[in-house]
């Protein structure tokens, strides 16, 4: 424990000569060359997007609020995971639960499992039916393999599906052709240590692959000032991705994906008697795999419409404390083609099937019956209708499903995008999702702590009905400006209900409402200065109570109200970057009967970036992450009954260009 807290003190030591070159160096920002980087907006914020309306649409132009994380944000921001990055965007709730697990919402609900939010990666989905959500140390993908992260917010039911209630998360990986010849990097420090490499080639003139491999490990977070979380995780990941030009208009690209997980997790054990608190923990020992396969194909018609096919088999097996064995295949179909002039169809069709053997393993809680088989099929159609030189659009459309955990659904929306003259654009729309039900939902069984769980074969899909408007400001050539609002009514919202003295049983019988604000700036005052803000407020309607007994409270309370957060990217003279970003979490507290910590106080983040690139092949980066404390607490565990800390960390990254 000395040795790591000497170890730790020698990290703070060279951050704190981070921070002096911060304010050292202001003098030669002042001095640096203008054309060191071109930052235009136009390149920045004038995107390309395809998660909105699934085809390629101006970002400035969508019809709904949406954010890009570029891979140039990616590289600047230093992150080693994709969650790190999903805290730069406003309206998105991002916690660190302890070093292998995260909490990630959209618009409020925040928790391990966020089963109102859908994430894809290259539009293979990622959401789990057992527990809902994203099993996030899973999809631990290679930064440097990313080309960009687009987030929605709000519903995206209608093109997307199910489960895309308060967002999609689509990222989007680079091309082989985009990743030629050999790239490796290693990285060390406090609490992080890896090392990747891939390699990009040809097969003929038409044909490119890219092979990726990686290895990364996060050393245990804190419970208290002297006790471990025994948290650690170690992963290996390979990757192969193929893309092959048929013909001129035929184009096929492949994709295989695997990860083995070794992680540690210390488990609880509750009093049984009043006031139910921790007594002890037991450490465990958890292991997680799986692998998929994706294909995806395309052909353009001389007519100009667009058909596409994708497919995908993923498989996972997971022994935690429960085991659990899951497989799925998807195929998707869509077709994308103009009716008449200035009116566009976009409609396909797509059926999931997916199957699971859950066990109890070390824990109590079991699924009954323990295997399960899911199947949902469906179609869609959007109609884009753009008038006046196509200043005014018109859009609408439906997803209609049918499945045997949620039989039929419905989810409509009608958006309109105008632009009363150059440099402004104001959008609307009214949509409507749904959340299907779980095998937790319906099938769980088994004690939580000094309670009875169970759940109810007769649980039936959680229903979102959203109004949403926004504005966007892009006249000047330094600044773009983001304003967007919604209110949420939410009906059959999940709740568990008493049954008996210690008995609870998950039930439909929960409405809620939701409002809530999000601003985005960008600004780039000079070729060789950026500088991003983002804010964002969450409110809970105060009469709509959703009934849960084991946590009880208003869900107000249980999502932080407040977000901020302001980034900054220098270019010095001599290929020097200095990047620096500052974000602000509003508490939160969730009273829990096995917990006796049950807040989260309000939290201040500072991460600082220096880069240099003294050659063509070679990029040093020195990062630090959380300078404003020794230690925080993002999120409270009720699964494992023990908060994490988050601690203050750094690692030196070494970067090779072949």
């Amino acid at each position: 424990m000395v040795l790591g807290r000497q170890y730790q003190s020698g990290f703070e030591r060279v951050f704190a000569l981070i921070v002096m070159v911060l304010t050292s160096a202001l003098p030669l920002i002042a001095q640096a060359d203008q054309d060191l980087t071109e930052f235009s907006l136009e390149e920045l914020m004038d995107v390309d997007v395809t998660s909105v309306s699934r085809k390629a649409e101006s970002r400035l132009g969508a019809p709904a609020s949406v954010t890009v994380i570029t891979s140039e944000d990616l590289r600047r921001g230093g992150f080693t995971s994709v969650p790190e990055a999903l805290r730069t965007v406003p309206g998105v709730q991002v916690a660190r639960i302890d070093a292998s697990r995260w909490a990630i919402s959209i618009r409020g609900f925040v928790q391990e499992f966020t089963n109102k939010l859908l994430v894809l990666i290259d539009g293979r989905s990622v959401y789990t039916p057992l527990f809902g959500g994203t099993v996030w140390n899973e999809q631990n993908i290679p930064i440097e393999d990313i080309a960009r992260i687009e987030v929605v917010r709000g519903p995206g039911g209608t093109l997307w599906g199910v489960n895309a209630v308060n967002g999609v998360i689509n990222i989007i990986s680079k091309t082989a052709a985009e990743t030629q010849g050999v790239r490796t990097h290693i990285f060390g420090g406090s609490h992080e240590s890896g090392v990747a490499g891939r390699y990009g080639g040809e097969v003929g003139e038409s044909t490119q692959f890219r092979f990726s491999l990686k290895g990364e490990r996060t050393r245990d977070f804190d419970t208290d000032e002297t006790s471990g979380a025994s948290d650690s995780i170690g992963q290996l990941r390979a990757g192969l991705r193929l893309d092959s030009q048929l013909t001129d208009r035929d184009e096929i690209s492949l994709f295989f994906d695997y990860f083995d997980i070794d992680r540690e997790a210390a488990i609880g054990v509750a009093n049984p008697a009043p006031p139910f608190n921790v007594v002890s923990f037991n450490d465990q020992h958890f292991k997680q795999r799986g692998g998929n396969a994706l294909l995806k194909y395309a052909h353009q018609f001389e007519s100009g419409s667009r058909f596409e096919l994708k497919t995908y088999y993923d498989r996972v097996s997971r022994r935690t404390t429960s085991n659990e064995d899951s497989h799925s295949f998807d195929i998707e179909t869509q077709h994308d083609f103009d009716l008449v002039e200035n009116l566009n169809v976009i409609w396909g069709t797509n059926y999931r099937f997916w199957t699971t053997h859950y066990t109890p393993g070390a824990g109590p809680i079991g699924i009954v019956p323990n295997d399960e088989t899911f199947h949902l099929g469906g179609a869609f159609f959007q109609l884009q209708l753009d008038l006046f030189d196509d200043r005014l659009s018109l859009i609408a459309g439906t997803k209609l499903s049918v499945g045997n955990f949620s039989g039929f659904e419905y989810q409509p929306s009608g958006r309109a995008v105008f632009k009363p003259v150059e440099g402004h654009t104001v959008w609307a729309a009214v949509s409507r999702a749904v959340r299907t039900p779980t095998l937790i939902d319906r099938d769980v069984s088994g004690p939580v702590g000094p309670f009875q769980l169970e759940g109810d074969r007769d649980f039936s899909s959680e229903e979102l009905v959203s109004v949403e408007a926004g504005y966007r400001f892009h006249q000047l050539d330094w600044l773009v400006a983001e304003l967007s609002g919604f209110y949420s009514f939410y009906d059959n919202f999940s709740s568990l209900n008493q049954n008996g003295p210690v008995s609870f049983q998950f039930s439909n019988d929960g409405k809620i409402r939701v409002r809530g604000l999000e601003v985005e700036l960008t600004l780039v005052p000079t070729d060789w200065v950026r500088i991003v803000s983002g804010y964002s407020v969450l409110g809970f309607d105060d009469d709509d109570l959703v009934r849960n007994l084991l946590a009880p409270g208003r869900e107000e309370t249980k999502n932080p109200q407040h977000q901020f957060s302001i980034r900054s990217f220098f270019d010095l003279p001599y290929d020097f970057e200095i990047d620096a970003a500052f974000y602000y979490v509003d508490g939160i507290s969730a009273f829990t009967p096995v917990l006796t910590e049950d807040n989260v106080e309000q939290y201040f983040r500072l991460d600082l970036r220096l880069g240099w690139r003294p050659t063509e092949w070679l990029e040093i980066a020195l990062v630090g992450q959380n300078l404003a404390d020794r230690r925080h607490v993002e999120f409270i565990d009720v699964q494992r009954n023990q908060s994490s800390r988050v601690p203050r960390s750094g690692f030196a990254k070494f970067t090779f260009d072949f």
